[in-house]
């Protein structure tokens, strides 16, 4: 197994057992539009954002399926809520994130 790949199973296994500690998540709301899902993405994935690897939701990656604007930003509006100290401003994004009780990765999530 290559370093990449081991390194990519460690951040997974940290991040389910962080998330899960938590029993909190931040996802897309539905009624964000694709202009203010992709904003969220491309800032999230920036220097900026300062959440850099965004390998999982790039073709290929873990996370790529499903391939939906909703949930890759969904994806990294939950990275960036996690790393941040699961506060519900680090799940604002402009008023286009919720935070949510049920694993979004499990089926459909509610509030």
């Amino acid at each position: 197994m290559s370093l990449s790949l081991t390194m990519l199973f460690f951040f997974l296994l940290v991040s389910t057992i962080s998330v899960t500690s938590s029993g909190l998540w931040c996802v897309a709301d539905d009624d964000a539009t694709d202009e203010q899902l992709q904003a969220t993405i491309d800032w999230c994935c920036s220097d900026s954002g300062g959440f850099r690897d965004c390998t999982p939701i790039q073709p290929g990656g873990v996370c790529y399926e499903p391939n939906t604007l909703k949930d890759h930003a969904s994806f990294v509006m939950n990275s960036y809520y996690q790393e941040l100290g699961h506060t519900k401003e680090q799940c604002d994004f402009s008023g286009t994130g919720n935070v949510v009780r049920h694993d979004p990765s499990h089926g459909p999530f509610t509030n």
